[in-house]
């Protein structure tokens, strides 16, 4: 095996590694997002039935928030996807 390829086998090795670490980084980040996500439905549903009065204003916030955090949990959804495609045979492979 010449320096060359050696140096490729590595290099590979390390970018599976890394993207392993940075994707149970964005698992960690996805689970709070859906924490945030059942809560703010929670407190919306709430509101929306009347068992809290709140204004228009404060209601509009918290639609937007569920919006953002939904937003939010699509973009994690699509880069863990992204990093599963790229990297699942290095890591399957890997152990």
């Amino acid at each position: 095996m010449t320096v060359g390829v050696q140096w490729v086998g590595a290099t590979r090795a390390a970018d599976a590694s890394q993207a392993a670490y940075f994707r149970g980084v964005l698992a960690d980040q996805r689970e709070e997002t859906m924490s945030e996500l059942a809560r703010s439905h929670t407190r919306l549903r709430d509101r929306m039935t009347g068992e809290q009065v709140v204004g228009l204003r404060a209601m509009a916030r918290m639609r937007i928030d569920v919006r953002e955090l939904e937003a939010k949990k699509r973009e994690l959804d699509r880069l863990i996807a992204a990093l599963d495609r790229r990297f699942s045979a290095l890591w399957s492979q890997q152990g």
